[in-house]
C-alpha cells in the first residue's frame, strides 16, 4: 500500500510523486475462536511504513515470532504439539535460509514437538490470506488517507482482521543468530516445498507429500552445537540476537513528502511528522542524489546515442567514406 493515498479525488500531478510505501505482512490463524464460539480464519496484519523497516527475510522471521508470542503459543511451561505454517513461494521474503532455519530454532527452543513450513507451488498460491486482504482494503480503496493513524483506522473495519502497528523495535537480526548456530541449506531450497523439524540440529526436507518424493534429513547444527545444554543455547541466543539495524527512510522521499505532497494535504494534517521538513543532513543527501541522477541520465543518454550511431554505421556504412 502507499501513503498518502488520494482515492476519492486524485490530483493529477501527484501521479508522478513518490509516496510513502506501506508494508503489510498478514498471518492467518485458521483456528481462531470468535466471541460466538465459531472457529474460523482470522488474519493478523502487521502494518509499517518504509520509515520503520524493510520487507526482507529478517522482517518476516521477526513478525512470525511476534505473532506466535502474541497468540501465547511460545510458552516456557508447556510444549505445543504441531505447528504448520503455509507460505507463498516468494524467495526474497519467505523461502530463504533465514526463514527456513526458524523451523529448527522453534524446535530447539522446545516450543513445539513438530514444526512444518510448507510452501505452495508456483501458480497455486491462492489461500485464505488473499480473501482477507480484500476485506482489509475495503475502505482503503475508497478514502483519501493522509496519516498513518487514518490508515490504521481505515484498515480496522473487519472483525475477521486484527491490525498491528509495527515498530522498528519489533525487528531482529535472525540471520546473524542462525549463522552462529546453523549451517545453511545450500542447494536444497528451490526444489523442495516442505521443511520440517522436531529436533533443533536437523531439518527434514521434501519436494512434496507424494509417495514418489523421498524425505531427506540435513544436519545443520554446527559442531559445537551438540555439546550445548538448552540453558546455554538460550543464554547464547540472548547475546547473539540483536535489533535489526535500519538506515531509515530515503532522504529523497522525506524531501518529496515535504516539498511535493504537503501542499496537497489538508491544512489540519500538514503538521503530521510524515510531512516534516528535511534536516540539513537529509537535504545535503538529496542534493548529492540529484547530482548523481543527473550524471546517470547524461551517461545513459550518451550510451544510447553512441549505440544508435553504431547501428546506423552497421546498416548504412560510413557515408563520408562512400562519398570519397
Amino acid at each position: 500500500m502507499e501513503l498518502p493515498i488520494f482515492n476519492q479525488q486524485q490530483p493529477g500531478c501527484t501521479y508522478y510523486f513518490s509516496p510513502m510505501t506501506v508494508n503489510n505482512l498478514g498471518i492467518v490463524n485458521h483456528a481462531h475462536i470468535y466471541p460466538d464460539g465459531k472457529v474460523s480464519e482470522h488474519m493478523h496484519c502487521h502494518i509499517y511504513t518504509d520509515a520503520v523497516g524493510k520487507k526482507g527475510a529478517n522482517n518476516v522471521a521477526s513478525l512470525i515470532m511476534k505473532t506466535l508470542r502474541d497468540l501465547n503459543l511460545l510458552r516456557s511451561d508447556e510444549q505445543g504439539g504441531e505447528l504448520n505454517i503455509v507460505f507463498d513461494n516468494c524467495t526474497g521474503q519467505n523461502k530463504n535460509n533465514t526463514v527456513l532455519r526458524l523451523v529448527a530454532w522453534l524446535a530447539q527452543m522446545g516450543h513445539f514437538n513438530e514444526i512444518n513450513f510448507i510452501f505452495l507451488i508456483v501458480g497455486h498460491t491462492k489461500n485464505a490470506a488473499d480473501c482477507l486482504f480484500n476485506s482489509l482494503k475495503t475502505l482503503y480503496r475508497k478514502k483519501n488517507l493522509y496519516t498513518f493513524d487514518q490508515l490504521m483506522e481505515a484498515l480496522s473495519v473487519s472483525h475477521t482482521i486484527t491490525v498491528h502497528p509495527t515498530m522498528a523495535e519489533d525487528f531482529f537480526n535472525y540471520a546473524k543468530l542462525f549463522d552462529f548456530f546453523y549451517r545453511k541449506l545450500a542447494g536444497q531450497i528451490q526444489q523442495n516445498h516442505i521443511f520440517s523439524s522436531g529436533q533443533g540440529d536437523e531439518i527434514r526436507v521434501r519436494q512434496s507429500a507424494l509417495p514418489q518424493h523421498q524425505e531427506f534429513i540435513f544436519r545443520i547444527g554446527k559442531k559445537y552445537f551438540d555439546s550445548l545444554t538448552h540453558t546455554q543455547v538460550y543464554e547464547l541466543a540472548q547475546r547473539e540476537l540483536t535489533r535489526l539495524e535500519f538506515d531509515g527512510i530515503n532522504p529523497y522521499k522525506v524531501y518529496e513528502l515535504f516539498k511535493h505532497y504537503r501542499p496537497y494535504v489538508p491544512v489540519e494534517f500538514q503538521s503530521d511528522p510524515m510531512y516534516a521538513e528535511p534536516s540539513p543532513e537529509q537535504m545535503a543527501k538529496v542534493k548529492a542524489e540529484k547530482v548523481d541522477r543527473k550524471e546517470f541520465r547524461a551517461t545513459l543518454k550518451k550510451k544510447k546515442y553512441d549505440k544508435m550511431v553504431q547501428l546506423e554505421r552497421n546498416a548504412f556504412g560510413d557515408l563520408d567514406e562512400g562519398k570519397a
